[in-house]
């Protein structure tokens, strides 16, 4: 089989664990904001100890596995398609945080 579902590098093992890790996270993060009630209009660490830790690790782990899924496909040559299912949504977080950087840094439209 050319392309098959799971890697077989080690490289590759470790980006669908840290995806696995991200959606673990990104589930937690839910119930642990469905357990306070909503209560939070901006989760970070210093209002939201719990809840903007969880959220942030889940961008972190989702972000890492793209980067070492990109470097298991470039370097390791890994075909597996789970890898190259999760390049583009770590991708798309690592966009949006710096988008969201940029925002802040810039301020809300006068």
């Amino acid at each position: 089989m050319k392309y098959p579902i799971l890697p077989t590098t080690s490289k590759g093992k470790w980006a669908v664990g840290l995806f696995a890790a991200f959606l673990v996270l990104g589930v937690a993060g839910n119930q642990i904001s469905t357990a306070i009630g909503y209560t939070i209009e901006y989760p970070n660490p210093i209002n939201s100890p719990l809840l903007g830790s969880v959220i942030y690790l889940a961008f972190a782990a989702a972000i890492l596995a793209s980067i070492i899924g990109f470097l298991a496909v470039k370097k390791d040559h890994e075909r597996s398609i789970l890898v190259f299912l999760l390049i583009l949504p770590g991708l798309f977080f690592f966009i949006a945080i710096v988008g969201f950087m940029i925002a802040n840094l810039i301020g809300p439209p006068d």
